[in-house]
């Protein structure tokens, strides 16, 4: 009646029940306070915005803030030019968009075609994308590299400033 796991299935199901583990586990921590401003003042163009698009109650989108967006900012490759946002997909409330002008989550989410939770774009200065978007959630424990290739490609994608 039961049929026992073989060894090549016992670790990736191993490794997606601990994701979900984790993201009922985190759900409970309700969702990131959602930001006034998608662009950072300052004025600095070589600057990667990656952008979490999420709904409330969506256990992949706690999962993504939680487990994989703050590594990025610890990574020293990263750390001076990536900065998370975070939109939620129906909200009404104001934030300024990438060109200055105030508008609403969910303007920002039709504007840019999302229509899914979670999905993560990867927008320069000027919100325009400059690496391939990440749709879904983790259920195989792959996301992290799926993640971290997107952004190494998107930061390839903008000149980094000069420092002299």
């Amino acid at each position: 009646m039961f049929a026992r796991l073989s060894a090549p299935l016992a670790g990736p199901l191993a490794t997606l029940l601990a994701a979900l583990l984790f993201a009922t586990h985190t759900a409970a921590a309700g969702p990131a306070p959602l930001p006034s401003s998608l662009r950072e003042t300052g004025g600095r163009p070589d600057l990667l915005y990656v952008v979490l698009f999420s709904l409330p109650d969506c256990p992949y989108c706690v999962a993504v803030r939680q487990a994989y967006l703050p590594a990025l900012p610890d990574d020293p490759r990263f750390r001076e030019r990536v900065r998370i946002r975070e939109v939620g997909i129906g909200s009404t409330r104001q934030l300024i968009d990438f060109d200055g002008q105030k508008t609403s989550h969910a303007d920002v989410a039709r504007r840019l075609k999302v229509k899914f939770a979670p999905t993560v774009l990867f927008l320069d200065t000027s919100g325009q994308p400059r690496a391939e978007a990440l749709l879904g959630g983790d259920s195989v424990g792959l996301y992290g590299g799926y993640l971290e290739k997107r952004v190494v490609q998107a930061l390839e994608a903008i000149p980094a400033a000069r420092r002299d």
